[in-house]
């Protein structure tokens, strides 16, 4: 009796950590517009001097990954929320080069 109820609360425990982990990522589809309004027409179209023009194919999953603390850094200037920068790096991160679906216009 023990043994079946301990499997039955590591099951359920597993399975509230499955769907919260689902969960936690951002939002690609809001990132999409947090990057363009925010960051890829703001500095990074490639016209601003010292300013490298970025896309999602601009780097590999693991560059965007080792990027983040300057996306954050940057975001902080411009003013937008964690939930804005989460949003905006599953965006990134989901399209990069290396991704199942990289996004190589728009």
């Amino acid at each position: 009796m023990k043994k079946k109820l301990f499997t039955a609360l590591v099951l359920a425990t597993i399975a509230i950590f499955a769907v919260t982990s689902a969960y936690a990522a951002g939002n690609a589809r809001k990132g999409k517009r947090v990057w363009k309004k925010s960051c890829r027409l703001a500095c990074h179209d490639g016209s601003k001097a010292g300013v490298a023009a970025l896309s999602p194919v601009s780097k590999t999953q693991a560059q965007w990954k080792a990027a983040m603390p300057k996306i954050k850094e940057c975001s902080a200037k411009a003013g937008l929320s964690d939930k804005d920068v989460e949003d905006m790096f599953e965006y990134l991160h989901s399209h990069a080069l290396d991704s199942d679906q990289p996004e190589t216009c728009g």
